[in-house]
């Protein structure tokens, strides 16, 4: 998963953790009255050579929003208003100075909070006692007590989403640069606000992290065990990622249909407490029977099952998300904040999925897989990974290289400049890219943070274990080295710093996902031509859709469904949920896969269960990755991202439009799809 957005969220944290003041009220409701707020614009609108009226209602307003009683009277904000509100004259010398010192100030603290943070993130650093008290030690900034974010929401006021697409083909660059510094500080929170459920969401959190499964252990209905060798597996990344393998090992049906069933055991809450907590245990996942090693042999023990625990996390998650609301005005919901961030509606995005999959394309291509395979679909083959390049090399095969190449985080950074040039990239952005690339270890999956001041360095992680890197984490760090371009490429060449982003998370998931479908070619293992490689890829991208479609659908109904039924327990949710994913399935997939009906499998991914409402960022970025690849391959790869990055953070539709001539669209991937499916048939 990226973290290409955690520079503005670290700006949030940075800039804005003093953004609460030390009042107690507990709403968005404005402590200046009406009266005052009409005052101040009518002195500021006779002034000579004022601002727009546009401008002066926007920020006086907003300001008024956010001022509390402990900030000062009404007579106080007038005189705030009336002293700071900036003529067109001043306007722009303040901005730049603002875009300077905000980089800088970011910029160092976050550098500082990196360093600090290292043996709590990292795995290749000892934690010592004093670290935690150097993390509770890093410096921060009130902007609400020094009333900087006042003078931000007087000057830079907030545009709402449809505001931008109103407008925003008309702003200059310097404008939208000025439109962005209003987003930072649009609502406010108080400083003694504690969100509901803070507690339960931590202790989740961390039980979900730890979620893993001795492979091994768990038999067929036989009694067997097919995972002859010891392998442990976490339950988001590890499972899917594993089984995505098991096409290309001998006798990985048996393997796979094991994980098909944990995975239904996860969803419905009925794996063994004792099996996940004792590794020494043994579970048949068909009888639901758990056994113990006892003098050589298996001796069976009453289990204990998690139940609504998994429910229970996703409840709390949703408590303390949707607690903040009342911050913000005309009933906005934590769902809507969501879709707004990625400058992007609910209903668009829904539209573009179901779309999707009601296409008859889909069904052409369970037939092929079905054919392929030599057998009915199963649920599990959702993950089928026969079209990525990978599946034309032995998973043991790939495994052996990427160890061999990469035993420790040093030989990878030192190889990725060379990685970047058999993808595609002239030497000297490889070069550069790879010369501000950091890469280090962490213990499980892997996430990106990009430069937090321009020509400074990118972060990229993954997981390295005594072997050195297997292949599932070769293609991680293949993504997060996505993000890194991405990253990179849009804080060097940036015009105005603070547009130094995305406009939708779609997007660097896209280009993320752009290198990662390129793994082997950056492990210098090419087989097929462009134009096979492209076909294959369409594929690739339509099954992955097929996939992360469903589990995102699933993820939108049942926030809907909690915010529809707030005081939900958890054993309704669960239930809730259970329909969901079922009549998600029936609807789409049931038809495709040979008529299994009822499956939970759409609800099993971490950043489902753990709240985030991101899942929809991942269908729109393979969306994206297929356009940028069809517009810069052969060839182009490099110079075309570069150009795309250019853009920043302004509006998915005005980024699509730079980088490829057209908005998000399904157009290029269904149109070679189709093309690939006939060539297939033509065999």
């Amino acid at each position: 998963m990226h973290s290409l957005i955690r520079y503005l969220a670290c700006l949030a944290i940075l800039v804005i953790t003093g953004c609460a003041n030390n009042g107690s009220e507990k709403s968005n409701k404005s402590f200046i009255n009406d009266e005052s707020i009409r005052m101040v614009q009518d002195q500021i609108t006779k002034k000579p050579g004022q601002q727009s009226s546009e401008l002066i209602i926007k920020g006086t307003a907003q300001l008024a929003k956010n001022w509390r009683s402990s900030d000062g009277s009404n007579k106080d904000y007038v005189q705030f208003c009336l002293s700071n509100f900036l003529v067109p004259s001043d306007l722009k010398p303040n901005f730049q100075r603002i875009l300077k010192n905000l980089e800088n100030q970011n910029g160092y603290i976050a550098k500082i909070r990196f360093s600090i943070s290292e043996s709590e993130s990292f795995t290749d650093v000892k934690e010592e006692k004093v670290d935690l008290f150097f993390r509770k030690s890093i410096p921060e900034a009130n902007i609400y007590k020094e009333k900087f974010a006042f003078f931000i929401q007087l000057n830079f006021p907030f545009y709402t989403l449809d505001e931008k697409r109103k407008n925003g083909k008309n702003w200059d660059r310097e404008k939208w640069a000025m439109v962005r510094l209003g987003d930072l500080y649009a609502e406010r929170q108080d400083s003694d606000f504690k969100p509901d459920a803070v507690d339960e969401v931590k202790a989740f959190e961390k039980y979900i992290g730890k979620y893993f499964f001795r492979m091994d252990h768990i038999s067929l209905p036989d009694g067997t065990y097919p995972f002859g060798k010891p392998l442990t597996l976490h339950s988001h990344f590890g499972l899917r990622d594993n089984l995505k393998e098991e096409y290309t090992r001998p006798g990985g049906l048996p393997r796979q249909e094991i994980t098909g069933k944990l995975i239904e055991h996860i969803n419905v809450g009925t794996v063994p407490v004792d099996f996940i907590e004792d590794s020494t245990t043994r579970w048949n996942p068909w009888t639901n029977q758990l056994f113990k090693v006892d003098s050589g042999r298996l001796k069976e023990v009453e289990i204990k099952t998690e139940g609504t625990k998994r429910y229970a996390g996703l409840l709390a998650e949703f408590k303390k998300k949707s607690s903040v609301d009342r911050f913000y005005p005309n009933g906005s919901t934590y769902s809507k904040r969501t879709f707004d961030n990625a400058n992007l509606t609910s209903g668009e995005v829904e539209t573009l999925i179901r779309n999707f999959l009601s296409d008859p394309v889909i069904a052409s291509v369970g037939k092929l897989i079905s054919r392929r395979l030599g057998r009915s679909l199963q649920p599990f083959d959702i993950w089928y990974s026969g079209f990525q390049a990978q599946s034309a090399f032995p998973a043991s095969m790939l495994d052996s290289i990427t160890r061999l190449k990469y035993p420790d985080p040093g030989a990878l950074q030192k190889d990725l400049p060379f990685i970047l040039m058999r993808m595609g990239f002239r030497e000297p952005e490889a070069e550069y890219i790879g010369n501000h690339a950091i890469v280090r270890p962490i213990a499980a999956g892997g996430y990106s943070d990009q430069p937090p001041m321009r020509g400074d360095t990118a972060i990229m992680t993954t997981v390295f274990n005594r072997h050195g890197l297997d292949f599932k984490a070769f293609r991680i760090a293949m993504h997060e080295l996505g993000h890194v371009v991405c990253g990179v490429y849009t804080t060097k060449y940036i015009d105005h710093f603070i547009l130094a982003d995305v406009p939708t998370s779609g997007i660097t998931e896209g280009i993320a996902e752009l290198l990662a479908y390129k793994n082997t070619e950056g492990l210098g293992l090419v087989q097929q031509s462009f134009e096979k490689q492209k076909e294959m890829l369409s594929l690739a991208a339509l099954w992955y859709l097929v996939d992360i479609g469903g589990q995102s659908l699933t993820e939108i109904e049942t926030w809907k469904w909690m915010y529809l039924h707030p005081k939900a327990t958890a054993a309704e949710l669960q239930t809730a949920v259970m329909n969901i994913s079922g009549e998600i399935w029936n609807k789409y997939y049931a038809s495709i896969f040979g008529g299994i009906k009822d499956q939970h499998i759409l609800s099993v991914y971490n950043h489902f269960i753990t709240g985030s409402l991101y899942l929809f960022n991942y269908f729109i970025g393979d969306v994206v990755m297929f356009q940028l690849y069809n517009a810069y391959m052969p060839g182009n790869l490099g110079d075309g991202l570069k150009n795309a990055c250019l853009e920043g953070q302004t509006l998915p539709e005005l980024w699509m439009l730079h980088a490829v001539g057209d908005k998000i669209s399904l157009k290029p991937l269904m149109e070679t799809a189709q093309k690939a499916i006939n060539n297939f048939n033509n065999l």
